[in-house]
Formats: C-alpha cells, structure tokens, sequence
C-alpha cells in the first residue's frame, strides 16, 4: 500500500511542474566529454608552402642541420634547382651552374644521383675545385618525404623541395666523387650498355636457333631461305662477339689511363684472367663500384650477394635493394674466375659462397687504391718509379 501511494504522489508532482520523465536509454557518463576530446585530438595536415617552413619542420624531425653548401636536384630536360643554406632556392640553367656556384662562393655540392648526361657538368665542378658529392640511394628523398607525412606534414613533390630535402638527407647517404671517378664512370657506362645490347641480340640469336622440327624445312625453297638465315645470324653474332671484345678492351684501356698509378695487370694475373678481355671489364666494374662503399658489408649489400647467413632476396620482408649491373659483374666474373659452370647443378650452387669471397678481396684492393690516392702516396704504396729506383 505504502509503494502505491508513493507512486500516485510523484505523478501528481510531476502533473504540477509539467515535466515528464524521459524513457529510453540511459547516456553513459563521458561520452560528450569523450567525443570533444577527439576532435582536439585530431590534427589538420599541414601543407607547406614556403621553403623556409619545410627547412624548419625538416631541422625538427631529422634534428640535424642542412649541408653546408649547395644541395642541387638536377631534372633531364629542365634546368636544376639550387638549394643554399640561407634557404633560398634558385632555378639555375645546368651550363651557367658553374659561374651561378663561384659567384656565390660554394666550396662543395651535393646532387641528388649519379647521371651520364650530368657527368660532364660534375667533372666540370671537380676540375674547378669544387667538392662534389653524390647521393647513394636515390629513394632517400621520397622516404623523407613520407616520414614527414607520418607526421602530419604534406611536402609538395616538385623539383624545389626536393632540393630541399637533399639537403637534410643523412651524410652516411653521401659518397665523394672526383674527377678520374667520374671519368671511369662515363666509361663504364658505355661498357655496360654495349655489353647489354650483345646479351639481347644474343638471346634473339638463341631464340631463333632453338631446336626442334619445323615444317617450313619439307620445302626445298624455304629450307635454303632458312639456311641463309641462319649463316647471316651466325655472321652478325661472331661480329658482336667482337665488338663485345672491342668494348671492353676499350674500357679496360681508360681505366687503366685513368689510374696509371694502380697496376692493373698484376691483379689481372692474380685471378687468373689476364688472358680474358671480358672478365678484365668485369673485375674494373667491380673495382670501381667498391670504391664508393665505406664497407664490406655495405658492398656486399649493394651487389645482391649479400653477407653469409642472410636470407635470400625472395625471403626478405623488405624489398631487397640492389645494383643490378654489380650483381651480374660480379657473378660473371666468380664463373670464369673459378671456371664455373651455370647450367650445373654442383657449380650453380658454389657461385654465391665464392662470389662473397671475391667481393671481400675486390674491395678491399678499392680501399687501398682510395686511400693511396685520397693521402697523395699511391707511388709511394705500389712500389718506387722506375726513374727513382734509378735514384732520380
């Protein structure tokens, strides 16, 4: 009795005020507190629009500061950008970037990636006294750019900020280059592009040499066209086979003009090619390529082998990064170093082991030629002249 009259006596107080009790649901405590919050939280994408805004933001995040000359992102048919510490970016035509440098009394540059068409602007820049260095991975600049979108930071990609983040990029990333390097490297491009177009048209002369049955040959007419198809192939591909050795002799002959101090032949005749034309070109690729790398591991990286226990590439988590050109010299000169065969299964099988242990000894021969050039006494390690043995 007593609950039903407690019940009567709040409906009619209810009744009095006008109010009527909400049904339904009841909120849960700290849900509009919670939403408020997340709408604090959130932050707008920041989207630069000024230099000096992504010089700060990158002095930030990478906590380092910007290299101490000129930073230069070079484009194939555009002219280059020019970065400078006092954050100012100029656009500067590749032929007038000489005069655009000693004007501004730049001691040293750094560029963005290795290119034939920049060679000779890069050699002109060493031949005036300026130190010019070189980025290692050229992916540096797009990492950059998304570890500043993990934070909320949007870099426009265009040849400008660019340059900018060239020039916060890590000087691990960096490796200096001279002139005679620059000169070797022009070289060896053109090497590796006539080596790479004797490998098509040695795959085409394969293709079309392939064995097996063809009905054309029943006819006599078509067997005697076919014939003579196949002397015309045979022709051109003893001609390439030649121009292969042309090439590479030509190769080996500059690097040897180049560095006339390094005695090219003795190492030649250490690994047992100084008869082989081709693996001579192959171990001068290798050579040159190590004496951009601080370290043997970092060289063994580079070339695709890898060090001793690492997964093979197709088992990496990450995509594995490597030279492509480095990777085949190096394999094409451990099988005729070792005169291994590929299409055996027991030689196939030592090529990898065996082209580590050729890597370690190529590189290190790279740093000592290095570091006898860099400290002025590669004489003085490779042995006395010939005029001061005579004591001249």
């Amino acid at each position: 009795m007593m609950e039903v009259k407690k019940a009567k006596e709040t409906k009619k107080r209810t009744e009095k005020s006008g109010t009527k009790r909400k049904v339904g649901r009841k909120r849960t405590k700290g849900t509009k507190n919670k939403a408020i919050k997340k709408k604090t939280i959130t932050k707008e994408v920041i989207r630069i629009k000024y230099v000096s805004k992504l010089v700060d933001y990158c002095k930030q995040q990478f906590g380092q500061k910007p290299f101490q000359g000129a930073s230069i992102d070079f484009h194939p048919k555009k002219p280059a950008y020019v970065y400078l510490p006092d954050n100012s970016v100029t656009k500067v035509d590749a032929q007038k970037l000489l005069d655009f440098l000693k004007e501004r009394n730049v001691k040293s540059v750094l560029v963005d990636a290795l290119n034939k068409k920049r060679a000779p602007i890069l050699l002109q820049l060493c031949e005036a006294g300026i130190e010019v260095y070189v980025l290692r991975r050229t992916n540096q600049i797009t990492r950059m750019g998304k570890e500043l979108e993990r934070h909320k930071i949007k870099v426009p990609k265009t040849d400008k900020y660019d340059a900018v983040l060239l020039a916060f990029s890590p000087p691990k990333k960096w490796t200096k280059v001279d002139a005679r390097f620059l000169k070797s490297w022009e070289a060896m491009v053109e090497w590796r592009n006539a080596e790479t177009s004797f490998s098509v048209e040695q795959q085409r002369y394969d293709a079309n040499n392939s064995e097996g049955a063809n009905e054309d040959e029943k006819d006599e007419e078509l067997r005697r066209i076919h014939e003579m198809i196949r002397a015309k192939l045979e022709e051109v591909q003893r001609l390439l086979e030649e121009v292969q050795k042309l090439e590479a002799q030509l190769f080996v002959r500059k690097v040897q003009m180049i560095y006339p101090e390094v005695d090219f032949d003795k190492d030649f005749e250490e690994f047992g090619i100084e008869d082989d034309d081709i693996a001579k070109a192959y171990y001068c690729e290798a050579l040159l390529e190590a004496m951009n790398c601080d370290s043997v591991a970092g060289y063994l990286v580079k070339s695709g082998i890898g060090v001793a226990g690492s997964p093979p590439a197709k088992q990496r988590k990450k995509p594995f990064v490597h030279d492509g050109a480095l990777n085949r010299a190096l394999v094409q000169l451990t099988l005729k170093v070792h005169r291994l065969d590929p299409y055996k299964d027991e030689d196939r099988k030592k090529v990898k082991p065996k082209a580590r242990k050729l890597a370690k000894k190529i590189w290190k021969r790279a740093r000592k030629i290095k570091k006898w050039i860099e400290g002025g006494r590669v004489g003085e390690a490779l042995g006395p002249a010939l005029l001061e043995e005579g004591g001249f």
